[in-house]
């Protein structure tokens, strides 16, 4: 079977391995169909996320059709479409007892894409609590959306939503900031969607919810939008990784910060600013306790339009080509913008 490796910074091959079988009663082994690139995979591959383990296959964010399972699986079959969930933990240790698995102090090992083998390839072995069967009426590449809502729904669930938050914000419009956007609006939050990039406003308009707006600038929507230069942030989404010290100032009081990138950014903050006009800064990584189940409910409800959100299909062969519509130009060894407009890119490794 094929399967693409993380060998070092701008160093992938795809090669082939031994195919995957199941050897334990609870093993399922699942032909992978869809994997989405996300912002974690390209920084293994640029090395500014350094996490991955060399020789491990990367990949997260997939979906399939079962193969083999083991003589106790119960809950999935052989020709079950299914999505799966990446992320396994152990119940047991302090953080997932204390419903923040998503921090599992065990989980080295079993990270997939990461530390365990994971889902550029033709085959995952994983185990029957971490697979989900996909209603008949849901695509497989709808359900590729899944891994990165969990993570969305993740942060949305450290949210104090309850609040009045009219000036609410989502900075960047990649796949990850129209999932905030439509997280938040089937919560009754609409936010201002800002975007710099002339392809990535372009790709996002279409696939927003009804009734959002999307600017090039903070200035221009408080121009246009709220006909006041001074429109204050009551919260802030960030998933650029790069707004603290900018939008730090000009939180409103009792404002919110949620960053959710993945970039190196150091940052100084006033912490009298902090405590005595009431702000919160918060950062959130993977999906939490039960919001996996949660996104592939809301998936296969149809209330959030998650095929829409996918903007190319590309063969695993072609994974150079997949990259560098993201801007990941491996063979320059160039990370910067998407280069054309993009949304979510999959990588197709066994069809529909």
């Amino acid at each position: 079977m094929r399967a693409l490796k993380y060998a070092d910074p701008w160093d992938l091959r795809l090669v082939e391995v031994e195919a995957l079988h199941a050897l334990g009663p609870h093993d399922v082994v699942v032909d992978i169909h869809y994997c989405g690139i996300c912002g974690t995979d390209l920084g293994i591959v640029s090395g500014s996320y350094p996490v991955a383990q060399q020789g491990v296959t990367i990949g997260h964010e997939a979906t399939g059709i079962v193969a083999e399972v083991g003589e106790k699986v119960t809950n999935a079959k052989v020709g079950d479409r299914v999505v799966i969930n990446p992320t396994p933990f152990c119940g047991e240790c302090r953080m997932c007892e204390s419903r923040r698995t998503n921090h599992c102090t065990n989980k080295m090992g079993t990270e997939s894409g990461v530390s365990y083998d994971g889902a550029f390839a033709d085959r995952f072995l994983t185990t029957e609590e971490y697979v989900h069967v996909l209603p008949e009426d849901v695509s497989l590449k709808a359900a590729a959306l899944t891994e990165p809502l969990a993570c969305v729904l993740g942060g949305v669930r450290q949210l104090d939503l309850s609040l009045p938050s009219p000036y609410t914000f989502v900075f960047g419009a990649g796949p990850l900031g129209l999932l905030y956007v439509w997280a938040l609006s089937l919560r009754g939050v609409l936010p201002i969607v800002i975007e710099r990039s002339e392809a990535r406003l372009r790709s996002a308009g279409p696939r927003l919810p009804k009734g959002a707006k999307i600017y090039r600038s903070l200035e221009e929507a408080r121009r246009s939008h709220f006909r006041n230069l001074e429109a204050p942030l009551d919260l802030v989404i960030d998933t650029t990784s790069g707004m603290l010290m900018e939008l730090y100032p000009q939180l409103a009081c009792g404002g919110t910060f949620l960053s959710v990138g993945l970039k190196t950014q150091d940052a100084t903050i006033d912490a009298l600013q902090l405590a005595d006009r009431s702000l919160t800064i918060l950062g959130s990584i993977d999906s939490r306790d039960g919001s996996f189940s949660e996104a592939f409910n809301l998936i296969a409800s149809g209330l959030l339009p998650a095929e829409e959100l996918i903007s190319e299909v590309i063969s695993l062969e072609d994974y150079e080509r997949a990259f560098s519509t993201l801007g990941c130009d491996i063979r320059n060894q160039q990370l910067g913008p998407a280069p054309d407009a993009s949304c979510k890119v999959l990588l197709s490794i066994g069809g529909e």
